[in-house]
């Protein structure tokens, strides 16, 4: 008697479908409803591993990544384990850029190792040559400049080599698109198109915008919270012009970036700052009483979901996404630092 065997052929294929919880023990007084959708469970960590593999196949099919390439990009987070991953699998090499110094407390050390297992070089860029751009700057403006600064760096990297790729994910549609066409369409089937807010860190901006774009093309008065750290403002950067300015000083080609094009064609309701204290307890408390294993953006992710479904009755709800695993922010411990 024969049998059927189910087995996946690689483990590009346990990307996305992840689960979607209801909290119980934080939401404790609150009549809405929240729910987190579990991107920590993705193969290499985060929610990153979506837009990994949307960017790479489009890049595949378009000829801009060839066999033998290198995928490179700049990274503070989760997309550089995530490029690794999906790099690995498909048979890529990859250079992933990391900052040598960030505008607060920031360890990147088990990010670093991460991509290092899956095979990928990892470089931290200095910001030698570029103090005068940087005197006096804020902390949110000094990010912005950093952020330009490792842009600038894979710019060059890519220009001198044929067969590098730069995935360039704060630029790259198809980082949105992964989320609308995947993220946002498992979150209105898992919920039933029954979505009153979706609340969401913006970092890059595919995942908000991508997610939002599908729940408001399905869901009619859908409310959407942005979020950001406080020393990494991202929309101020770009409705004050600060990131052109930093991206022509250091003499990148105009372009628009995803934050760009959300804040023009579907913009957040509401755009929050989120302190690194709140992130942190919400954090510990998804920890200790959901037995929820992530880290810091989605401690505050769930601490603003929170806030927003405290305002609403018995029956809505309101979702937003559980985004890494907490390890990779271990040799920050106790002062883990809320990074776009």
């Amino acid at each position: 008697m024969g049998s059927l065997v189910q087995a996946a052929s690689s483990m590009l294929e346990l990307i996305g479908r992840t689960p979607i919880l209801r909290l119980r023990r934080v939401t404790a007084g609150i009549n809405a409803n929240v729910y987190a959708k579990c991107e920590f469970l993705n193969p290499s960590g985060s929610i990153k591993d979506r837009m990994a593999l949307k960017m790479i196949g489009e890049a595949e099919r378009n000829g801009k990544l060839r066999k033998g390439g290198t995928i490179i990009d700049a990274t503070s987070g989760n997309t550089g384990p995530a490029l690794a991953f999906v790099g690995s699998v498909r048979g890529y090499r990859t250079k992933l850029l990391i900052p040598a110094k960030w505008t607060s407390e920031y360890n990147p050390q088990n990010r670093i190792r991460i991509m290092e297992y899956f095979g990928s070089q990892v470089e931290a860029f200095s910001t030698e040559g570029y103090e005068k751009l940087l005197h006096g700057l804020s902390a949110s403006e000094m990010s912005a400049a950093v952020f330009a600064i490792g842009m600038k760096k894979c710019h060059e990297l890519e220009k001198s080599d044929l067969n590098v790729w730069w995935a360039n994910q704060g630029f790259n549609p198809d980082n949105t698109a992964a989320h609308k066409e995947t993220t946002g369409m498992e979150i209105l089937e898992q919920l039933d198109g029954h979505i009153d807010a979706w609340v969401a860190s913006i970092g890059t901006g595919g995942t908000i915008l991508g997610v939002a774009e599908a729940l408001r093309e399905k869901v009619a008065g859908v409310r959407v919270v942005g979020l950001e750290p406080e020393d990494a403002r991202v929309t101020e950067w770009y409705r004050s012009g600060s990131m052109q300015k930093y991206m022509a000083a250091v003499g990148l080609p105009p372009a628009k970036s995803i934050v760009e094009v959300m804040l023009e064609k579907s913009p957040p309701d509401e755009v929050w700052t989120v302190k690194d204290d709140d992130a942190r307890a919400m954090m510990n408390r998804l920890c200790r009483e959901e037995g929820l294993f992530c880290g810091m953006s989605s401690g505050a992710n769930v601490y603003a979901a929170l806030k927003v479904a405290k305002n609403l009755g018995a029956g809505r709800n309101v979702v937003t996404v559980l985004v890494d695993r907490r390890d990779r922010y271990f040799p920050e411990s106790p002062r883990e630092h809320y990074v776009i």
